[in-house]
């Protein structure tokens, strides 16, 4: 389970962090600007964090089985996600808790979900299942837009996930 009080802990953490950005590798067409990240939890054969930036207890929190991969995503101005549907890269199927850490405009940064207009807020996480809609995201401000993307295994639990349906 992924509790509200461990995404908070990590919301609250990332306030407090100068993370090291580096390009994402996207496919083409993806988006129209390119997005940095600085990966938090990766996996393959061994399980990786990047303990040198986190606390013990940020962490532990990445640590959990549930938790498969995680990073800081950053999205300039002007940034537009295309339709699509996430990859199946991991040897389970995955669902995406999005966690907007600075939301620069709630009017002009959104998703469309199911042709539904959902708008971020930070702090507050919301978890979709990427691989099975199609979906695009938008920030229509001049300014960035941060999150923490962390995908789960699809069947584990995070406390108020129904809000996200």
């Amino acid at each position: 389970m992924i509790s509200l009080k461990e995404l908070s802990k990590i919301y609250e953490w990332t306030k407090q962090i100068d993370f090291p950005l580096k390009k994402a590798p996207t496919a083409e067409g993806y988006s129209n600007k390119d997005i940095y990240i600085s990966w938090l939890k990766g996996a393959g054969k061994k399980v990786f964090i990047r303990k040198k930036i986190m606390t013990d207890e940020i962490a532990d929190i990445f640590l959990k089985d549930e938790i498969i991969f995680a990073t800081f995503s950053k999205f300039e101005g002007g940034t537009i996600l295309n339709p699509h549907r996430d990859p199946d890269v991991y040897p389970v199927r995955y669902k995406r808790i999005q966690l907007p850490i600075t939301i620069p405009n709630t009017n002009l940064c959104f998703m469309i979900w199911n042709d539904r207009k959902i708008r971020w807020k930070e702090g507050i996480a919301q978890t979709y299942p990427v691989m099975d809609v199609t979906h695009e995201g938008y920030n229509l401000s001049t300014k960035p837009m941060e999150f923490v993307m962390i995908d789960v295994k699809l069947d584990t639990i995070v406390e108020n996930e129904t809000n996200s349906q």
